[in-house]
């Protein structure tokens, strides 16, 4: 593994084109579902890709009120590499202590609890409420997806828990500070694919890892290659061994 994109979704039908480049690059692709369909599409592409695809399974807070139930995820768990994206979003629905999102929350943070999978956590305008709900758990690795709290981000990192940084470090100075912050062993790169980024002219996907590894050596005043070693361990300790399902 020389890079990886901790968070993605692979989707039909760019999915084959981007696993090539992963290929071609080095690159470990962690793609996430949102719900049944997706994570049992992201257990495919594992298991088409071994080695380079890593599938994370689980019910994104946009996708709570749209499902019927969580019966598909212990079994799809078991073929999982872990538990993602999974957390909360007011802009959906309720995320309250008795919302559906809270009880899809603490639901699938209990899976991962028990079957000891990493977990990547959703936190958009409800960033302290993930952090509480974390505490309550005894959880593997968690990843923080594009966390944008500024002011919890010692929090976060004082739980021992991972923060993604995405193509949006190329330009935003908010994610450049809070880089700074970060030890870089709690650091791992991701892009969101296929969300595209507008102030680098659309562009999208994991050809834009390298660059936000780039991003990371100049504000840590590393080499280009130590930084990317750096992060490259970080996503072994994260998901495991590479060669691992």
């Amino acid at each position: 593994m020389r890079f990886v994109d901790s968070h993605l979704h692979l989707g039909d039908p760019e999915a084959p084109g981007l696993v090539a480049l992963a290929n071609a690059t080095q690159t470990v692709l962690a793609t996430c579902g949102v719900d049944r369909w997706t994570s049992e599409n992201a257990l495919r592409q594992a298991d088409e890709n071994p080695g380079t695809v890593k599938a994370f399974v689980g019910l994104h807070p946009s996708e709570v009120l749209k499902e019927v139930g969580l019966g598909w995820l212990w079994p799809a768990l078991k073929r999982a590499s872990g538990v993602g994206e999974i957390g909360l979003d007011p802009k959906y629905s309720a995320n309250g202590a008795e919302s559906a999102q809270m009880k899809a929350l603490l639901a699938q943070l209990e899976a991962a609890q028990a079957a000891k999978k990493p977990v990547q956590v959703h936190s958009r305008d409800a960033e302290r409420e993930c952090i509480d709900a974390l505490k309550g758990f005894v959880l593997g690795p968690v990843l923080m997806h594009w966390f944008q709290r500024e002011e919890l981000l010692q929090e976060v990192l004082d739980g021992g828990y991972f923060v993604s940084f995405g193509p949006s470090l190329l330009y935003s100075k908010k994610f450049q500070r809070m880089a700074l912050r970060c030890p870089p062993g709690q650091v791992l790169t991701e892009t969101d694919s296929p969300v595209p980024f507008r102030p680098l002219g659309g562009a999208r996907g994991p050809s834009l890892v390298p660059s936000i590894v780039f991003s990371l050596a100049d504000l840590w005043g590393m080499r280009f290659e130590d930084a990317r070693t750096t992060v490259a361990e970080n996503a072994v300790r994260f998901l495991g061994s590479p060669e691992k399902g």
